[in-house]
């Protein structure tokens, strides 16, 4: 759920506001979440999820050319289970790389669904889940960077865009207060 300025260190998931969802009333839930009605339920926007980080860049960008240099993660887990994806964010799209504690396999295109550790989602809340397309990275520290390759062979295009944030997802949401993602030595270049 929070909105981060460029620069520093932030923890890759909220677990204060994960745990605010669960107990959140239906105004709650639109007031400090962002929720809009709908139907018998409501429906969060995607700076409201509490397992998405969002990055301001400070202005728009246009994709061609748009690198984040130098990200680093501390305190993450090299374990074949997990995984943290940072991405442009563009539309339904989150464009970028995917660390892994394993060998890397190069593209991949997959949901973003919530974390593999949470069993119980907060009933009536319909979730954002956009998909990401990424170039898997392994070793520390690395760039992030629109993966045209892996767009290209999906047949993605998205010709034109422009984006203004950066988003930090974790597979996990039980390493929220322990690993953070560091922009303390990170530069935007385009």
């Amino acid at each position: 759920m929070p909105v981060f300025s460029f620069g520093g260190r932030y923890p890759i998931v909220s677990i204060e506001d994960l745990e605010a969802l669960y107990r959140a009333s239906s105004v709650e839930l639109v007031r400090r979440f962002g929720a809009r009605r709908v139907g018998e339920g409501y429906a969060l926007p995607i700076q409201g999820v509490p397992w998405f980080t969002l990055i301001d860049l400070g202005r728009d960008y246009e994709l061609g050319g748009l690198v984040v240099r130098g990200v680093s993660l501390v305190n993450a887990p090299i374990k074949p289970w997990f995984g943290v994806v940072l991405g442009f964010l563009v539309g339904d799209f989150v464009l970028g790389v995917s660390f892994v504690g394993r060998r890397v396999v190069g593209c991949r295109s997959f949901p973003l669904n919530p974390p593999l550790d949470l069993w119980d989602l907060p009933r009536g809340v319909v979730f954002p889940r956009p998909l990401a397309v990424v170039s898997e990275v392994s070793g520390l520290p690395f760039d992030v960077s629109v993966p045209w390759g892996c767009l290209d062979a999906l047949g993605v295009s998205v010709g034109g865009a422009r984006t203004r944030y950066l988003l930090v997802y974790s597979n996990l949401v039980s390493v929220g207060g322990r690993v953070f993602v560091d922009f303390g030595s990170s530069g935007v270049s385009f």
